[in-house]
């Protein structure tokens, strides 16, 4: 019976190697997530991400996720509001808090919409 010599060296797939080469990223590599981390300005903290799981999950996280982020930019953007004690507080809502959250409202629908294009986009993993 004739058999192949065994060869030592691995063949250069990019599967296996002792030392990761940039060109491996390039081809396979990338994060997994079920949700994912998110920069200040709102892009995906991750390398070619794809979500993973059930998408209605991922989906809920990411509007969430980006709402509150959205919100919470709006409010930054208008720190000039200020605050006055429940008692004091007139019986009409304050035109000022009432467009700020006008524009918290639309800043969280952009955010949502958002959400739902990317994780259409880069969703892999179950519960299509």
């Amino acid at each position: 019976m004739a058999t192949t010599p065994k060869k030592d060296d691995a063949p250069d797939s990019g599967v296996l190697q002792d030392k990761p080469t940039p060109a491996a990223a390039e081809h396979g590599d990338h994060d997994r997530v079920v949700m994912a981390s998110r920069r200040a300005d709102g892009s995906m903290d991750q390398y070619r991400p794809e979500f993973i799981g059930d998408k209605d999950v991922a989906l809920t996280a990411a509007k969430e996720q980006l709402a509150q982020q959205a919100a919470s930019a709006v409010d930054v953007a208008a720190r000039g509001v200020s605050a006055v004690p429940e008692a004091e507080a007139p019986s009409e809502p304050d035109p000022d808090i009432a467009a700020l959250k006008e524009a918290q409202d639309k800043a969280i629908e952009a955010a949502e919409a958002r959400a739902e294009r990317e994780v259409k986009e880069l969703h892999k993993g179950l519960g299509d």
